[in-house]
């Protein structure tokens, strides 16, 4: 009779680490049972049901809050006990992976790879790593966007890209350096400057980018808003907003020449057209350049506040410029997550004046 006991989710980002103890006598043994490592996750879960049939068995686990304040080490052998407690037989002698000192009350042997030269540690690796699996699967459906359902918490470049996108989650393990590293980096704000045409739209954005921890400074930068008095009134109000938001305010240069030049050969173009592409273009470029000079970490747009926008074709822009000039574009559809209601809402709420056409001569006109 050989008892093994193996650990699953040691370097683990995220969840419990586990640890299942098996019992095989010599005549139970089973072909295919090996580390659970070199097999498929497939034939992990076929093996894990027979091991559970045939074979006494117990699980224990420590929880990764109790990791971020004992250690993994200490963790760990907090589960092999609890899963002791568990066994259903009288336990007299235990083989266990690797080479750690253990703190059990059970005699017991340490065998370094013992998960590759004896079944009894095979199997309850197996019996570890798939309960395991499983809890990792139903956390998934708890917290969203980690994909704990394909990674297990495990570190993979998908794991954080998810954690930079969406902060990390109760399951995450705080003492563990990869998520140390992340929250020291969400603590830091990043400068954003923001493109805005007008104070309603930049008063729509400007609480889901605080939310995400940037400190904003609005760029009000539209040359070709037509007349110069509809530019003047717009951005004073932008402006007040800034005072309102307790939000850096920089105002660009005013050229409506530059504008009737890029476009004088389209002024027959539809609303959408090219036209409107040359005006996205010319606004983000010159956000972009001011970003840049300015040393802020990113630069971004309100334009995709705007029903009337083409959110697909000013992320493509706004990527194509961060390449050319070599500062972050951080792309928000800012139409959802209710930015336009809530534009709508501040607007009445500090009575912004709200214009009734885009800003250039054609745009009035049509």
């Amino acid at each position: 009779m050989t008892i093994g006991v193996d650990e699953a989710g040691r370097g683990s980002w995220a969840g419990p680490v586990v640890v299942g103890i098996v019992q095989i006598t010599g005549n139970e043994l089973l072909d295919g049972i090996v580390d659970s490592k070199v097999i498929s996750e497939n034939k992990r879960e076929l093996l894990y049901d027979k091991v559970i049939k045939l074979f006494s068995y117990s699980i224990g686990f420590a929880t990764n809050k109790e990791i971020d304040r004992n250690g993994i080490i200490k963790a760990t052998n907090m589960a092999i006990n609890r899963a002791i407690g568990q066994f259903p037989n009288d336990i007299k002698f235990l083989l266990i992976d690797g080479q750690d000192k253990w703190d059990i009350s059970v005699p017991h042997k340490t065998i370094i790879k013992g998960d590759q030269k004896i079944k009894a540690i095979s199997a309850a690796s197996i019996v570890a790593k798939v309960w395991r699996d499983r809890y990792m699967r139903l956390a998934a459906n708890i917290y969203k966007g980690y994909k704990f359902e394909k990674n297990k918490g495990y570190g993979t470049k998908e794991h954080l890209a998810s954690i930079k996108k969406l902060g990390i989650c109760d399951m995450h393990r705080r003492s563990y350096k990869p998520i140390k590293d992340s929250i020291a980096e969400a603590t830091i704000k990043k400068s954003v400057l923001l493109h805005t045409c007008c104070a309603p739209c930049a008063s729509g954005t400007i609480e889901q980018l605080k939310n995400d921890g940037y400190n904003i400074t609005l760029f009000f930068y539209d040359p070709n808003i037509s007349p110069e008095s509809e530019y003047i009134r717009r951005s004073k109000e932008t402006e007040r907003l800034a005072e309102i938001y307790d939000i850096g305010f920089i105002k660009g240069k005013y050229d409506p020449l530059l504008w009737n030049k890029l476009t004088e050969k389209l002024s027959n173009e539809p609303e959408l057209g090219r036209r409107c592409t040359i005006c996205y273009h010319m606004r983000m470029s010159e956000t972009a350049k001011k970003a840049r000079g300015l040393n802020f970490d990113a630069f971004t747009t309100t334009l995709t506040i705007s029903p009337h926008k083409d959110a697909k074709r000013i992320y493509q822009l706004g990527n194509s410029i961060e390449k050319r000039l070599g500062i972050k574009f951080i792309f928000y559809d800012f139409k959802k997550k209710n930015g336009l209601l809530k534009s709508i809402q501040n607007s009445k709420k500090y009575n912004f004046y709200r214009q009734n056409f885009c800003g250039c001569v054609y745009s009035k006109n049509q």
